[in-house]
């Protein structure tokens, strides 16, 4: 078995330059700007490509656990929720730079190992970075709403 056939070693490699590169793109002037694009315009697009159902996917099985250091508390005060928003940022930025990183082996593999390769890659790269990316987007996108709604009613933050 060639290296490049064994594309679950490769997706956990994805993961982990994601959390190595991710510090490094937060030195740039576009991290901000980044950490708030979305890739849909509206929350019903995430719910219609299956958003809700890979949620309920990643809690009943132990990749649910990848990214346990985002987790709601019963202190849901405008600094807490900013905080764990920040944490959904990082996190989805970390798995779009894992899908950079598994695009372009998906490439190499497809058109050195095959097809099969190159399938198991794509799946691999959607099911582990492209589809936990953009749950990231949908749940900052409520958390967002949330935290504008904290923010009008403080008066301390205007």
């Amino acid at each position: 078995m060639q290296l490049l056939d064994n594309f679950i070693l490769f997706m956990f490699l994805s993961f982990v330059v994601g959390v190595i590169v991710d510090p490094i793109l937060r030195r740039t002037t576009n991290y901000e700007w980044l950490s708030t694009r979305y890739l849909f315009s509206d929350s019903k697009t995430y719910e219609k490509i299956g958003i809700l159902w890979f949620q309920k996917f990643l809690k009943v099985t132990p990749l649910g656990s990848f990214n346990g250091d985002i987790k709601f508390t019963h202190k849901r005060d405008l600094a807490t929720l900013k905080a764990i928003r920040d944490q959904m940022a990082t996190a989805e930025i970390s798995h779009w730079v894992g899908f950079a990183l598994m695009l372009g082996l998906t490439i190499v593999a497809w058109f050195t190992r095959g097809t099969v390769v190159g399938l198991g890659y794509i799946l691999f790269n959607l099911l582990g970075n492209v589809y936990p990316s953009l749950l990231q987007q949908y749940n900052k996108r409520r958390l967002s709403r949330v935290i504008s709604t904290l923010e009008k009613r403080s008066p301390s933050n205007h």
